[in-house]
């Protein structure tokens, strides 16, 4: 079995701010790393894309900054919403088709290098290299952690977003560069 994970990296906002607009929900909320916040959030550990794009869309309006929703799903799909002031402007899923039960998985679909080269930083040709790389040969990732991983350096987000989700922190896995006394915890 694969990795299971959620988050939401924010571009701005401090962890005040963050834990504030999460009042009412789970959450661990990093502090801000260089320019990023990482939120887990317990419900969108379910992986139901609505309520991760929910969640995604109305921190991105209310505190007015683009937020990056990433799903993994049993390290076999990735996924990504990207909403800016609260408008969905970029989504993309490394095998759309796999929930379809198609005998012949598709490639990645979505994802423009170009928005996320431009909010984030990074080279837009490597981004888009990480994007369309296949699942289904030598040349292209077997796992979606790792194609996460590599996008999320070239993109220059913080390393506590790739492999983490509420569920495991909850269990006190912990990402190397944070410690637990740095989390707010809402909920």
């Amino acid at each position: 079995m694969g990795s299971f994970y959620t988050n939401v990296t924010l571009r701005g906002p401090e962890q005040v701010a963050v834990v504030n607009a999460l009042r009412g929900r789970e959450a661990y909320v990093t502090p801000r790393l260089g320019e990023y916040t990482v939120v887990y959030d317990a419900e969108c550990e379910e992986q139901d894309p609505e309520v991760l794009v929910a969640l995604a869309a109305g921190l991105s309006a209310e505190l007015e900054c683009p937020a990056l929703a990433i799903m993994n799903h049993d390290d076999d799909v990735l996924a990504y919403w990207l909403y800016v002031n609260g408008d969905l402007e970029d989504e993309y899923n490394s095998m759309p088709d796999y929930f379809k039960g198609l005998e012949e998985p598709t490639t990645p679909a979505g994802g423009i290098a170009d928005k996320l080269a431009d909010l984030f930083g990074g080279d837009a040709a490597e981004i888009e290299r990480t994007l369309r790389a296949s699942s289904l040969d030598d040349e292209g990732y077997v796992f979606a952690v790792e194609r996460h991983a590599d996008l999320v350096e070239q993109l220059g987000l913080p390393e506590c977003a790739v492999g983490y989700g509420y569920t495991y922190l909850e269990e006190g896995e912990l990402p190397e560069d944070l410690d637990e006394e740095q989390l707010g915890k809402v909920g």
